[in-house]
């Protein structure tokens, strides 16, 4: 299998599908030249629903793909009524065939079984749900309850550095489950400026434990993609050129571009 311009990756190199502020089908087109696989981001259930044609990619463009399932899901009606309420974008992408699904976890373990069973009882497979660590869900967390319900783990560095949460490099399981991972430098203690809550930054914004982590999780882990989390194209492709260089073991010059 192709890695763009790093043939030596075990994994395919990922980006999400708004790096432009253009279509997921326009991303799409031009990510090609640059990846081997895009993440279709469906963040906002509503108008991902509203999706018309020429919004999402109509042929893959040489790429494999996974979805991102909305932040917004209605977990308070209960894990099948929050399945039922997405089901319509697996059938608008179901044309691209994609292979894993990234999920903010539910509150309760009952709730993500629950959307595991509505998913199976509509053919798909409750193994491609990867579960993302975030602010309220430490990686240890999502991994205990992957553990417990049968399914994946993507790991996510920016938020995992952002909260000061640990790695639990001792649990065997982490490599097993750890299917993708999500990498982005996070903003410091002193936060996003106003309007960039949700902007991620440039790898060569990491901190030097920062690289450590994501050097650490690079030779460690056996995910299947990486995703180069950065919502923006200049940021994004620079981040490129800093992972390319992380995974090769060549030195990364600490170089936070002003304003990243």
């Amino acid at each position: 299998m192709l890695r763009k311009n790093n043939p030596s990756a075990t994994w395919r190199l990922a980006a999400p599908s708004c790096v432009w502020p253009e279509t997921a089908a326009v991303n799409c087109r031009r990510l090609a030249r640059s990846v081997d696989e895009v993440g279709l981001y469906l963040l906002e259930l509503k108008s991902c629903l509203a999706y018309g044609p020429d919004d999402l990619p109509q042929k893959d463009f040489g790429l494999r793909y996974h979805l991102h399932l909305p932040l917004d899901l209605p977990w308070r009606h209960g894990g099948d009524a929050a399945f039922f309420a997405m089901e319509e974008l697996l059938a608008k992408t179901a044309r691209l065939s994609p292979w894993a699904m990234v999920l903010h976890p539910p509150d309760s373990l009952a709730a993500l079984e629950a959307f595991l069973g509505a998913l199976a009882d509509a053919g798909g497979d409750p193994t491609a749900v990867l579960l993302e660590n975030t602010e309220d869900f430490s990686p240890a967390d999502v991994l205990d309850m992957a553990g417990a319900a049968g399914c994946g783990v993507c790991l996510d560095l920016g938020h995992l550095l952002a909260m000061g949460h640990d790695l639990p490099t001792a649990e065997p399981e982490l490599a097993r489950r750890a299917r993708m991972l999500h990498v982005s430098s996070p903003f410091g203690a002193e936060g996003p400026p106003p309007g960039r809550r949700h902007t991620h930054r440039t790898l060569s914004c990491l901190s030097p434990e920062g690289r450590d982590r994501l050097t650490w999780m690079l030779a460690n882990l056996r995910p299947e993609s990486v995703v180069v989390e950065v919502f923006a194209p200049v940021p994004f492709l620079e981040s490129l050129h800093v992972l390319r260089a992380l995974t090769e073991g060549r030195p990364v010059p600490a170089a936070c571009p002003e304003g990243a």
